[in-house]
């Protein structure tokens, strides 16, 4: 089968969610079908050759020009399209795709390019409430501009993922909550993958009294997970252990973020080559996330490392984890800190969340069970329309 990938970022370093889904999806695709990749290629990865089984188009960070919303648009939107509109009606033409696949939501205004081919769109999570949990942590104006943005993202995703033969979430919470914009939409939830071998224990040490949580230090729902984490967790566990550290690993912290290194026992890294040294490194693994959507490619990758997790429920969602087996669930402050004490003055419940934890992502979450139901909704679109 010909696929084309059509992706907001291009699936190269540095890793986020995103790219490592679609450099994992792009991966395993290739192994039985021919596959064409057209992407942004991100600031951040200008350092990166060019591979030559990708085409790729320079985009400038952050961009958000508001004049989108003259068009009823949320920003950046109406900027794609029209950068991508000549390489996409190009690639259409050389390469000829049986089916083409759109990633993220941001890029669904490229329906209108595609005429009558199978698409799917890979939306991930449902956008809104991830503005939503923007708008929470803004201030002023750009308080009132997440809000604009809030509503015009929720006509988007009304009335411009519909034009898809099949939406595509990581979790049931996604799914319910785009439901809820468009009950029409024909969506399918299939849960993110982990490189569970590349991730493993390295065989380092443990330090039981280092506290890690990962992430792009930037997004806003890993912000306020952090400072949850350093104002009102750790020092909980403090009172209980006077020597434990909270490592913050991640790249582009924000301001706030760098601000949390001047409290006690807080230490704030930034970005880093390689994060399986810090996971391997760790004794805990805390992702007290209070805001946001989509699944945790994070905590994925922390369990794959054996390294026993804490999390909130939101944190979890798209995972059918149990507490007390594979992971310890707390939704408060309170209850978490008692975890994260507990899994301290107990390393053999922490050696044994760690390797559950582990067993759970190998038996659940690999890429290649992810890349075959993306295949199968694929073979259900070239075959035809599906009769009423």
């Amino acid at each position: 089968m010909r696929i084309l990938v059509c992706s907001l970022e291009a699936p190269l370093p540095p890793p986020n969610g995103l790219r490592l889904q679609v450099a994992a999806l792009v991966r395993e695709l290739r192994n039985s079908h021919s596959v064409h990749v057209l992407a942004f290629r991100m600031p951040d990865q200008a350092g990166t050759p060019d591979p030559d089984d990708m085409r790729l188009i320079p985009r400038k960070a952050s961009v958000r020009p508001w004049w989108d919303a003259t068009a009823g648009l949320p920003p950046g939107t109406a900027d794609a399209l029209l950068r991508l509109r000549k390489p996409l009606r190009e690639e259409l033409g050389r390469f000829d795709p049986e089916v083409v696949h759109v990633t993220s939501g941001r890029l669904a205004l490229l329906a209108a390019q595609l005429a009558d081919r199978p698409a799917v769109l890979a939306a991930l999570d449902a956008w809104h409430l991830n503005v939503a949990a923007e708008s929470d942590v803004a201030v002023g104006a750009d308080r009132l501009m997440r809000r604009v943005e809030g509503a015009l993202v929720r006509r988007f995703e009304r009335q411009r993922y519909g034009r898809f033969d099949r939406v595509v979430v990581v979790t049931e919470a996604d799914r319910r909550a785009l439901l809820e914009v468009n009950p029409n939409l024909r969506i399918e939830v299939i849960p993110n993958g982990v490189d569970a071998d590349a991730f493993d224990w390295d065989g380092t040490q443990r330090d039981r009294h280092l506290i890690l949580f990962t992430g792009v230090m930037s997004y806003a729902p890993n912000v306020t997970a952090a400072e949850f984490l350093a104002r009102r967790i750790l020092p909980r566990v403090g009172e209980a252990f006077s020597s434990v550290r909270l490592v913050l690993v991640g790249r582009g912290p924000s301001s706030s973020i760098r601000a949390l290194g001047a409290l006690p026992g807080v230490e704030v890294v930034g970005e880093v080559p390689d994060m399986r040294p810090w996971l391997s490194r760790a004794g805990v693994y805390v992702c007290p996330m209070l805001t946001g959507t989509g699944m945790k490619n994070k905590l994925l990758e922390a369990m794959a490392n054996g390294l026993a997790c804490v999390a909130t429920p939101l944190a979890v969602q798209g995972l059918a984890v149990t507490h007390g087996q594979d992971i310890l669930m707390g939704s408060t402050e309170e209850e978490l800190a008692r975890h994260v004490i507990r899994l301290i003055q107990e390393p053999v419940l922490a050696d044994r969340i760690g390797v559950a934890g582990r067993a759970y992502v190998r038996s659940r979450h690999t890429w290649t069970s992810m890349a075959a139901r993306y295949e199968q909704i694929y073979r259900q679109l070239a075959s035809g329309p599906e009769l009423p």
